[in-house]
């Protein structure tokens, strides 16, 4: 079977050699869906950081205002 390299670059959207065998392709896309993956774990956790933070500012700016310092 031959492997259109210029399909599997763009469809992976990494660029390629040319010889890579099926097996060497299959693993750069388990790579390529693990570090997607990651990335998103790691946005998940920035959006729930700058949640947490603007509770304590919220918590925090009522708590001035009712206390008054």
């Amino acid at each position: 079977m031959k492997i259109n390299y210029k399909i599997v670059a763009n469809h992976l959207g990494v660029k390629l050699r040319g010889n890579e065998t099926f097996t060497e392709l299959l693993e750069i896309e388990k790579q390529l869906k693990r570090n997607k993956e990651r990335m998103e774990l790691l946005e998940e956790k920035r959006e729930r950081i700058a949640e947490q933070n603007a509770n304590i500012q919220r918590v925090d700016a009522q708590t001035k205002k009712y206390w008054g310092k």
